[in-house]
């Protein structure tokens, strides 16, 4: 229920005292505080990089009004807040109460009358703060805390004014995708309306234990909150007819808060009254706990310890002249993943640049750090999600331009983190793809019989231009349609024919791979793909590269196991394949590094596979037989990945000899999971004291470094580390 406060927590805000830390997200952080009175709140707090934004500072204030307009009946009680301190927080009430989704968990879906009287007090809530203009747009199951006195309900941090223009912006997507009503889901003005849709999801949540379009990814969930009619099943009958009305696409459809008031009321007792007895001894176990509190506080990590000398074979040790060339500082699609860090909401750590300068991201430049203690700076944070994904979640990118989002994708500039795409129509990462200069898209915006279109994308709005492609026989909006990869000649696709499935795939469709020509918008050619099972989630593929004359894929059987699959580019035709085996999980060994030669599967070992063939070219043993590796990454010449028990190391992409090695780190095996990333100065690599930084020319350990949970990429031609985390995308300087 408590987790204890870091050693850098500050000790109080305002006139109360932190005790204990309740959770914390990409936006900020709340605690469990009290006041010198004994007064015990919860306080919510902003990161200081949110706070440094003047539109995050609007959203915490709003977010603050819409607490004193629910008020302490139907909310959380205020008692005092200051969006302009310097660490902008709220202190409200501790409910004394599990939400709805821990509530259901404990005791089980809750019996009707139980629902009943939830859903009427729940629209009394509304009722009260649609009367002030505003609209919650993000009720869910955890924003709903369940108390002896009646639900209340929290969380206001997007919460908006009624005709709030930032609500009318075409694809602009806010909310949870399972929660969220149909106009929400496509971008459009949500209005009390749409807070009435999502009453109706929770009550079919509290009723059953799950949400009325299911759960999974993303994408899936937004296709079903659009087209699909809802699961009711397990509903009590009395309440179907309520709730379809309720969860109806049309908003005009849909009942007032008073009229669905009216229809759930029984006016039958005290609402503590029908709360299942284990539900009832949670509240009471968690109203005590609050006050057996007391603070504690972890201590700071020790210091690292001191660097590493490198191993290098003989005669294979770049000079640094030569090792300085190879650095293309502006070349495109520096696109290697360094994967999950280490657990933890606070992001920092040491970095460098041995000599010269560094941009502080305004232009100017100042002296760089010393190589013995390089600086580490966020330069920027934004709010995307990448929770579950499909497909690897690696952003796409180009110079001066960086889209991320699992859907609803954004367009940032690379340098600043600024969104350039003020109404992005471009939804579904899966859907996109570039070949370093141009953006492409797969129109998801069109009706389910609609032919299948692929368009450019205005890379300064995000706009989908009018397609240079209309494929009349496939089908425009199918769950498994994948744009693959382009280059600027074609554009590679997964692609089907037949029925809508209400989830995953459909078992009377058909699928296919090809290509589609750039210049006329024709089909190049197609070969035909497995059928997959009715429902199945899984998609056909998890990565693909276009290189040359060779489409690399990484393709994904029924059952869930990955091959490394090479066709003729030109063709269609396939070449060869074999199984990506491993112990690692199914999506590191999707990472793909192709060089003009060489594909390098990431399956535990290190071995470069001819493009035209799969012949093996050379073999790196390592230094112990049988060593494990990481996925690898191949940059101008060199292939970098992480060894067992060993660390970092480079080897020539021509022939697999050794040009250095780490002399010796501890490395487990879930720092093998992801590849390295290849930056200017450093190669950066997973570690269990989170990340650890090695000269890029001669692999001596600069110094390991603590680091968010994120995947990592180079984004050269800004010179940032970009870090993607599931509800965040971040950037560092690049070193």
């Amino acid at each position: 229920m408590f987790s204890p406060l870091t050693h850098d927590d500050p000790h109080g805000l305002g006139p109360y005292r932190l005790i204990a830390r309740l959770g914390s997200g990409g936006m900020g952080t709340v605690y469990l505080a009290r006041s010198a009175t004994g007064r015990t709140a919860a306080l919510k707090t902003m990161h200081a990089h949110v706070a440094a934004d003047p539109a995050g500072r609007t959203r915490f204030r709003l977010e603050v009004d819409a607490a004193r307009v629910i008020g302490p009946v139907h909310g959380a009680r205020v008692f005092d807040a200051d969006p302009l301190a310097e660490t902008p927080w709220l202190a409200t009430e501790y409910v004394l109460g599990p939400s709805l989704d821990h509530a259901v968990s404990v005791a089980g879906p809750l019996p009707e009358p139980a629902v009943r009287a939830m859903g009427a007090l729940l629209c009394t809530a509304l009722a009260q703060l649609h009367a002030s203009e505003v609209v919650h747009r993000d009720l869910k199951p955890s924003n709903i805390m369940i108390t002896a006195d009646g639900p209340k309900v929290i969380d206001f941090g997007i919460a908006r004014a009624i005709g709030d223009d930032r609500l009318t912006r075409t694809g602009t997507v806010a909310g949870t995708p399972a929660f969220m009503s149909p106009e929400q889901a496509t971008g459009q003005e949500h209005t009390s309306a749409g807070d009435v849709f999502a009453v109706a999801g929770v009550l079919t949540y509290a009723a059953t234990g799950r949400g009325p379009f299911g759960t999974g990814q993303h994408a899936d969930l937004l296709y079903r909150v659009r087209y699909a009619e809802p699961d009711l099943t397990g509903v009590p009958a009395a309440l179907v007819p309520v709730l379809t009305r309720c969860l109806g696409k049309n908003p005009a459809d849909r009942p007032t808060t008073g009229e669905l008031a009216d229809r759930l009321h029984h006016g039958q007792g005290d609402f503590s009254a029908h709360l299942p007895e284990p539900l009832l001894l949670e509240i009471a176990r968690r109203s005590g706990g609050v006050w057996r509190a007391r603070p504690h506080r972890l201590p700071a990590p020790a210091d690292p310890a001191d660097p590493a000398d490198a191993e290098t074979s003989p005669g294979g040790e770049p000079t640094p002249s030569s090792a300085l060339s190879r650095r293309k500082l502006f070349a495109l699609g520096g696109s290697s993943v360094l994967g999950a860090a280490v657990a933890g909401a606070g992001a920092w750590a040491w970095l460098g640049r041995p000599g010269g300068t560094r941009s502080d991201g305004s232009g100017s430049t100042s002296p760089a750090p010393s190589p013995e203690k390089p600086a580490w700076d966020l330069l920027w944070q934004v709010q995307t999600r990448y929770t579950d994904p499909l497909t690897l979640p690696a952003p796409l990118v180009l110079d001066g331009l960086l889209l991320v989002g699992e859907y609803g994708v954004k367009g940032l500039d690379p340098a600043t983190g600024e969104a350039k795409w003020p109404d992005s129509e471009v939804w579904f990462m899966r859907r996109t793809a570039t070949d370093g200069k141009k953006l492409y898209a797969v129109d998801y915006t069109l009706e389910e019989t609609d032919p299948l279109t692929v368009a450019t994308v205005d890379r300064d709005t995000g706009k989908i231009d009018a397609p240079f492609g209309e494929l009349e026989d496939l089908r425009a909006i199918l769950y498994g349609t994948q744009l693959l990869c382009a280059t600027s000649e074609a554009v590679f696709l997964a692609a089907g024919r037949g029925p809508q499935a209400k989830t995953g795939f459909h078992r009377d469709q058909t699928w296919f791979l090809l290509a589609v020509d750039t210049r006329t918008g024709s089909k190049l050619w197609e070969v035909p793909l497995p059928a997959r099972p009715h429902s199945s989630e899984r998609l056909h593929f998890l990565s693909a590269r276009a290189v040359g004359a060779y489409l690399v894929l990484v393709q994904q059987s029924a059952d869930g196991e990955p091959r490394l699959v090479v066709h003729d580019a030109r063709t269609g035709k396939a070449l060869w394949n074999r199984p990506l085996g491993g112990e690692q999980p199914v999506l590191s060994r999707a990472h793909l590094a192709v060089d003009g030669r060489y594909v390098y599967p990431a399956a535990g070992e290190l071995v470069a596979l001819g493009l035209a063939d799969g012949e093996e070219g050379w073999r790196f043993e390592g230094r112990t037989p049988g060593a494990r590796f990481s996925p690898a990454t191949v940059d101008d010449g060199v292939v970098y990945a992480v060894e067992e028990g060993r660390g970092t190391v480079a080897l020539d992409a021509a022939n697999g000899r050794q040009r250095w090695a780490e002399k010796s780190r501890a490395v487990t095996a879930e720092d093998l999971d992801t590849p390295p990333v290849a930056g200017i100065a450093y190669v950066y690599s997973k570690a269990s004291s989170g990340m650890v930084a090695v000269d890029i020319r001669t692999g001596t350990l600069s110094r390991p470094f603590k680091a968010a949970r994120a995947r990592y990429f180079a984004h050269r031609s800004a010179e940032r580390l970009i870090a993607i985390g599931d509800e965040y995308t971040a950037a560092y300087p690049l070193a």
